[in-house]
């Protein structure tokens, strides 16, 4: 008997005796129900069997498969191999970019978090071998060396200059403040910081500007006993004081670059406070405040190192050469034959 299976069509034919069965089908496999044999005379379809058509037995399933498909020609089998490449390599060129994309991301944002750390370990790495490089090459040069040769003094480091603290003004000696900071003020309405400070028995002179013709300068008349020296004194005035004991102070300025300096002496009716220390290599120390009793308020005050040819305590003179040559205090003849100067030629202004 001959029937079409139920799942992929395939013609199936198989003996009579098969009828009602459970069988599966050669071509896919399937469970299938035999139909009930039809009315046709026994073994007529034996004989109607096509060759390649399955045919069933009793006690086996042959399947008998028509012949297999021709294979492609070569050319067509080559072609699909390309493809199969391509998109294989467009696939996995797609992937490969994802990657290095992914790695660069983490690679940057981990420099940038590590950039500082990296850059201090680095910087101490260097500074280690430096140093390191530095005591082998002495270690070396000491042990070639017949006699290691003594180390050399350490320079002294240059004296710091004091900071300049400006001074207030004021004619009572009780109030009167010296800053810790360099001698400055102001002279006749003009800022006045002093470049240089001398020191002789006679006076002592705080200037800016050449020593010849300063722009502007403090000279403070000492008025000590003959033979007496300035070291370790100190004079406190007030502007009651009328001695001839009192020092006598005279400001200079200048107006002008071009002109000689103008010169004032006060020897009453100024606040001063002076204290000069002892002499060490031709350097008197002191401090200072004068306040004088003029229109502008003049005011110098502070702490100086005067250079001197004084004798130090142990009897040692100092450096030659620097001897001031202080201007002398103007008299009354002075004054006269500046007023009728002036008089007879007018102020220069």
């Amino acid at each position: 008997m001959k029937f079409a299976c139920s799942h992929c069509k395939q013609e199936i034919e198989c003996d009579e005796l098969w009828s009602g069965h459970e069988i599966q089908c050669p071509t896919c496999q399937g469970q299938l129900v035999v139909p009930p044999k039809p009315d046709a005379p026994p073994h007529a379809s034996l004989a109607s069997a096509k060759p390649g058509q399955a045919r069933l037995t009793i006690g086996q399933s042959v399947a008998h498969r028509s012949a297999a498909p021709p294979p492609p020609p070569p050319q067509e089998l080559i072609i699909q191999q390309k493809l199969k490449q391509a998109r294989e390599g467009q696939k996995g060129s797609a992937q490969k970019w994802v990657v290095i994309g992914a790695v660069v991301v983490i690679v940057g944002v981990g420099g940038y978090f590590a950039y500082g750390p990296i850059s201090q370990w680095w910087a101490k790495r260097s500074e280690a071998a430096k140093a390191s490089s530095n005591t082998a090459t002495q270690e070396v040069a000491g042990a070639t060396s017949p006699e290691a040769a003594p180390a050399a003094p350490a320079a002294p480091e240059p004296a710091k200059e004091s900071p300049v603290v400006p001074p207030v003004w004021s004619l009572d000696v009780a109030k009167a403040t010296i800053p810790a900071g360099k001698v400055n003020g102001v002279i006749s309405g003009t800022n006045f910081v002093a470049e240089t400070a001398m020191c002789t028995a006679e006076v002592l002179r705080l200037f800016q500007g050449a020593s010849a013709s300063p722009d502007r300068e403090i000279l403070v008349y000492l008025h000590l006993n003959p033979g007496q020296s300035p070291t370790g004194h100190t004079w406190t005035v007030s502007q009651e004081m009328r001695d001839r004991s009192v020092p006598q102070v005279v400001k200079r300025w200048k107006t002008n670059p071009r002109f000689a300096p103008q010169f004032k002496a006060y020897s009453s009716g100024y606040a001063m406070k002076l204290e000069l220390g002892e002499i060490t290599n031709g350097v008197l120390p002191g401090k200072i405040f004068v306040a004088l009793p003029d229109t502008e308020q003049s005011v110098v005050a502070g702490v100086f190192k005067a250079s001197t040819t004084l004798a130090d305590a142990s009897g040692v003179g100092g450096s030659p050469g620097i001897a001031p040559s202080p201007v002398a205090a103007p008299t009354a003849t002075d004054a006269g034959r500046k007023s009728a100067m002036e008089s007879r030629y007018g102020r220069k202004r």
